[in-house]
């Protein structure tokens, strides 16, 4: 809610500190108000297997092994706190042409911060590290072992069934069928998730069991056997956790593990901006008196440009310093003044941001655990965003204001396509949650010695604020129920015209 104009042949300089920091968001569908949810809720849950992909098949593998209708693989409760912070310093040049035009250029230096406190208990865990990645040259072993013994099976039944079409055929081929069944279960099974069953655990000892019976008929056909199956041996620690979507073989290829980190400063998305006044009352009255009713009404046009780092699909939780796509922004602004000491700001902006291609992985909010074959590139229309805000002030003096602030801000679901289409990918899942509605409250207080500069004062000309936003409603599912502090300095410099 900038609305103030750089004198004719000054040259305005500033330094803007912003923080922001939420661990909460808004759920709820775009528009709505939305119930509050802690960011953490994505990496928590009372059986932690189910965060991974391939849960599910890991499941249907051990349940077809063994026969256990009602089996669940488990891996202990997992609790988790998330919280987000960015941290930037918008930098800023503005020169006044004119009374009524000025231009500028800001460039915000952005630093980012995520904050991941992760709590994993293995009480009562059925499963462990898989040992295709403790173990994987055993693994390996073992499996072309599998393969071989359901050859030499099958072999065998075509061999009976050449000489004797009969029962004995018949019994020879359902054992090929069972043992290149459960030879290709396994498979499945070790190559569904990070995790298998444990040895001496439920699962464990259920598929134990079953290949011991398997060996039992084939032993009795007189059939090479199955050698010992190699089980998980290691508990999944917290610490194991917070490593795992980054070690090889996971299926994740995650850049770091799962855990805090904070990002290098950098560039964010550059602007330039004109600014133009379309109506004034109140600059020609500085130093004079005060009309009973003061107005100024400016406008304002900007290009973003994408400059900035957009997020790392490969880094969990990342946060880019920005879009990577160019923005086209208007907005215009109205500052009303009654006897010189009350009056209200308000404005209004409307950003249309354009299309890009950037990388992604193609799954759901909320599933940080996205396998490494979900990456994508895809073509990425960013939904249009329009706000408003008012702040009604008080002016304490002739260059100290006290304001309370409230500020609402739309953004429209986005448009993702995949720029290679697979019919095993859904673009649309990228679409859940990237619409938002927040409104926001909050204050400030403000030092503006222009205008005095402007009546004759002879003190160098200064701007100061400070300002607090809180989020204290909104929706669409991922819109951060936010906290931002902000400051800022100006300063002037002439370039041209008077002494003054």
């Amino acid at each position: 809610m900038d609305r103030t104009m750089a004198p004719r042949g000054q040259l305005r300089l500033q330094a803007h500190p912003v923080f922001t920091s939420w661990d909460r968001r808004f759920g709820g569908a775009e528009g709505s108000s939305g119930a509050i949810e802690e960011l953490g809720q994505d990496l928590t849950a009372g059986n932690t297997a189910e965060l991974f992909p391939g849960f599910e098949d890991l499941r249907a593998a051990v349940r077809d092994l063994t026969g256990i209708a009602d089996y669940v693989p488990t891996l202990g409760p997992t609790s988790s706190r998330v919280q987000q912070e960015m941290t930037s310093i918008d930098f800023g040049a503005e020169v006044g042409l004119f009374e009524w035009l000025t231009v500028g250029i800001q460039v915000p230096w952005t630093q980012t911060r995520t904050v991941v406190d992760v709590l994993h208990s293995p009480s009562a865990a059925d499963l462990g590290l898989n040992p295709t990645l403790s173990n994987p040259a055993s693994v390996t072993s073992f499996l072309a072992s599998a393969s071989d013994v359901g050859a030499a099976a099958r072999a065998h039944a075509d061999a009976v069934c050449a000489s004797d079409p009969g029962l004995t055929c018949t019994n020879a081929l359902d054992l090929a069928a069972r043992t290149a069944a459960f030879e290709a279960g396994l498979a499945s099974a070790y190559g569904a998730t990070p995790f298998f069953p444990l040895a001496g655990a439920t699962g464990g000892q259920a598929l134990s069991e079953a290949l011991s019976a398997l060996n039992s008929e084939l032993s009795a056909a007189n059939l090479s056997t199955f050698q010992p199956l190699i089980l998980a041996s290691e508990t999944l620690t917290q610490e194991g956790l917070a490593l795992l979507p980054a070690i090889n073989g996971s299926g994740i290829g995650a850049a770091m593990p799962l855990q805090t980190r904070q990002g290098l400063w950098g560039v964010g998305d550059i602007a330039a901006s004109v600014r133009l006044r379309l109506l004034d009352n109140l600059t020609a009255a500085e130093g004079a008196a005060a009309p009973a009713l003061g107005y100024r009404v400016t406008t304002r046009f900007s290009v973003r440009f994408p400059t900035g780092t957009p997020e790392d699909p490969d880094v969990l939780l990342d946060i880019g310093t920005g879009d990577a796509q160019l923005d086209l922004e208007g907005g215009v602004s109205a500052d009303i003044r009654l006897a010189g000491r009350f009056g209200l700001a308000a404005a209004g902006f409307y950003t249309h941001q354009t299309a890009t291609t950037v990388s992604r992985r193609v799954a759901a909010p909320g599933e940080l655990m996205a396998p490494a074959t979900t990456r994508r590139e895809v073509y990425w229309l960013p939904g249009a965003l329009w706000g408003a805000e008012a702040a009604p002030y008080l002016r304490l003096s002739s260059t100290v204001s006290l304001h309370a602030e409230y500020r609402f801000v739309h953004k429209r679901s986005d448009e993702v396509e995949l720029a290679v289409p697979d019919p095993t990918l859904d673009p649309l899942v990228l679409q859940l949650g990237s619409g938002l509605t927040l409104h926001q409250v909050g204050g400030g207080l403000r030092y503006d010695g222009v205008g005095s500069w402007l009546g004759g004062d002879h003190q160098r000309p200064m701007e100061v604020h400070m300002r607090f936003l809180h989020a204290i409603a909104g929706g669409g599912g991922q819109a951060p129920k936010w906290t931002r502090v902000e400051a800022g300095l100006r300063l002037f410099r002439r370039l041209w015209g008077g002494a003054r």
